[in-house]
C-alpha cells in the first residue's frame, strides 16, 4: 500500500432540510448548499414524505447527493431516484455499507466547527450532518478562515 492509499478521505458535509420556511427559499438554500461545496442533502421522514421534498430539490441541484431517512415508498423512492438521475441514497442503506455520518447541532462558531470536523475525522466518520441555517453557507465556503479583524482596532493615542 503506498502512502497515498493511507491518506484520510477528507470529511464530507451533509445538510439537514426541512419544509420549515418558503419552498422557494429551501430551494435557493439547497442550490446554494450545493455550489458552496456540501455533498449531501438529507430528509427525514415517514412513508413518501422525504421522496417528495428530495425529488423537489433534484429539481434545482445537480451534484449534491440526496439521502432520504425514513422513506418506506417503494414507488415514490423509484421515482425520486430517477428524477434525481441516480444521486438518491437511503441513509440506512448507507449506514449498512459502513458509512458512519455523525448528526450534529450547527456549530456556534469556527473554532466549534473546526472542533467538529476534526473529532469527526479522528473518529473515522464519513461525514458531519449538521441543520440547514443561513450560518452555515460561510462555515462551508470558508471552513477554515479566522475571524481576524484586527484591521478594525482603533488606535487609541
Amino acid at each position: 500500500m503506498n502512502e497515498a492509499d493511507r491518506s484520510p478521505r477528507p470529511l464530507r458535509i451533509g445538510v439537514l432540510l426541512t419544509l420549515d420556511r418558503d419552498a422557494g427559499e429551501l430551494f435557493a438554500d439547497a442550490r446554494a448548499l450545493e455550489a458552496a461545496g456540501a455533498d449531501s442533502l438529507w430528509v427525514e421522514g415517514d412513508g413518501a414524505e422525504p421522496y417528495v421534498l428530495l425529488a423537489a430539490c433534484a429539481a434545482v441541484t445537480w451534484r449534491v447527493g440526496l439521502v432520504a431517512s425514513g422513506g418506506t415508498d417503494a414507488a415514490a423512492m423509484a421515482t425520486c431516484d430517477r428524477l434525481s438521475r441516480g444521486r438518491l441514497r437511503d441513509a440506512e442503506a448507507l449506514a449498512r455499507a459502513g458509512e458512519h455520518w455523525i448528526r450534529e447541532s450547527l456549530p456556534a462558531d469556527r473554532a466549534a466547527w473546526r472542533k467538529a470536523r476534526d473529532a469527526a475525522v479522528a473518529s473515522g466518520a464519513t461525514g458531519l450532518v449538521v441543520p440547514n441555517d443561513a450560518r452555515l453557507m460561510d462555515l462551508l465556503r470558508n471552513p477554515d478562515q479566522e475571524d481576524d479583524r484586527a484591521d478594525l482596532n482603533i488606535a487609541v493615542g
